[in-house]
């Protein structure tokens, strides 16, 4: 066979996001040994998503709504062992196991240019529209943001690499006063001075946020339920605070019917998967998606669920999804698929989990079930279980020690075992 026969039988492949898992799925499929060909589209100028810097904080200068959720004094929350893309390991970085931003973003692109990626990149392209135009055919409608026109492209598959803040809707929320934002608006301390300031939500950008608060604002106020959180070393402004029952006019009443006065509510809620630009007729449902669309399987969504390896699992996904569309790996029929989602979905709700925690894999039982069960019927190797040991340690040393956590060195001794040490200490 001709290799322009080869080039005109390869399936058409269409990437929407180039962040860390776009990136992933872009090195995957675009492999010069690979049966695909490849287009990826990002809405922005940049490679990164999420942690390209951006003073815009609501809509960029076309418009649209900005993806950046990066502040000027972020730090990655994760080791650097949790943020390494398949062959390529972070070098020249001494014992440093926590970066600022930039230099994540910086590695990002080093990553793409070292696989030769940027060739396969459609910049300022914005995804307006999806649809299947019949069950291994898709149509997606772009805008050339710089061109201001209009193309239409068709795949024979598509991964989702994105996703949006969650903003929850709590009681009294539209007749306050004072202003509401999400962590993903959030730039730089200075717009807090002088506030009463609620942060809800007690994660990395939480903590983050509501720490460097207290050092221009009146007072600062964290809710959350997390009680290992009551042992931090907190300044004289910044106190505890349950979960929020519903917002006033002029602040705050709290679970255990305490009220605060309260001038700016920043939402670090964490971030949901909305996908504006698929059509109905795409068949999403979010709270049971994890990975392939069941009514269309040549659609896959990549880095749905958190709280698990990170970087990691985008190769992961990518790699079994590539050996689905290869034919390598054939999926169950949709009626088993179908039940099988819904077995799981009972189950962990009858467990105690909420809807919003069916993508959080973390230390339940699903989570090795997940990686065990889908490593075996994909064929591909079980992510180290190293990985999900330093991730669980990371998250505890925050909870333990904010200040102090991003000081931690760990070291990868094998598959199984890697050393832990604190450098501050």
């Amino acid at each position: 066979m001709s290799s322009c026969t080869k080039e005109a039988n390869k399936k058409i492949i269409g990437i929407i996001g180039c962040g860390a898992s776009g990136l992933a799925a872009l090195k995957n499929f675009a492999a010069e040994d690979s049966l695909f060909k490849c287009v990826a589209f990002e809405q922005t100028a940049s490679i990164g998503g999420t942690w390209v810097y951006t003073d815009d904080i609501d809509r960029d200068q076309y418009g649209l709504p900005v993806h950046s959720s990066m502040y000027k004094s972020l730090r990655s929350n994760l080791p650097k062992e949790i943020m390494e893309l398949s062959g390529f390991p972070h070098t020249g970085v001494g014992d440093a196991c926590y970066f600022p931003a930039s230099y994540i973003q910086k590695y990002l692109n080093d990553f793409t240019d070292h696989f030769n990626l940027r060739p396969y990149i459609k910049f300022n392209h914005h995804v307006e529209k999806v649809r299947p135009i019949n069950d291994s055919q898709w149509e997606v409608n772009v805008l050339n943001l710089q061109q201001k026109s209009k193309e239409t492209f068709i795949f024979d598959a598509l991964l989702i690499c994105v996703g949006n803040p969650a903003i929850p809707d709590v009681k009294g929320s539209n007749i306050f006063s004072g202003k509401i934002m999400h962590s993903h608006s959030y730039r730089d301390a200075d717009l807090f001075k002088g506030n009463s300031v609620l942060v809800i939500g007690c994660g990395a950008s939480g903590l983050d946020i509501s720490f460097g608060a207290s050092k221009v604002a009146d007072k600062v106020f964290l809710s959350h339920h997390n009680p290992r959180l009551m042992k931090l070393k907190i300044p004289s402004n910044y106190f505890h605070k349950t979960d929020v029952k519903e917002i006033v006019e002029d602040g705050v009443i709290f679970q255990d019917g305490s009220y605060e006065k309260i001038d700016t509510i920043v939402y670090c809620t964490g971030y949901t998967y909305k996908y504006p630009f698929l059509s109905n007729e795409c068949g999403i449902n979010v709270e049971n998606n994890h990975m392939i669309n069941i009514e269309y399987p040549t659609m896959a969504f990549i880095g749905v669920p958190r709280n698990t390896t990170g970087f990691y699992l985008f190769d992961f996904q990518s790699r079994i999804f590539k050996k689905i569309l290869e034919g390598s790996v054939k999926l169950p029929d949709k009626r088993e698929m179908l039940q099988d989602t819904y077995e799981e979905i009972e189950a962990r709700l009858a467990s105690g989990q909420r809807l919003k925690d069916l993508h959080a894999l973390g230390k339940t039982k699903w989570a090795m079930h997940y990686y065990t069960t889908v490593s075996k019927f994909a064929g591909v190797e079980h992510p180290p279980p190293v990985l999900l040991q330093i991730y669980f340690d990371g998250l505890e040393r925050l909870s333990e020690d904010f200040l102090n956590f991003r000081g931690d060195k760990y070291q990868i001794i094998d598959r199984e075992h890697y050393k832990s040490l604190n450098l501050l200490y």
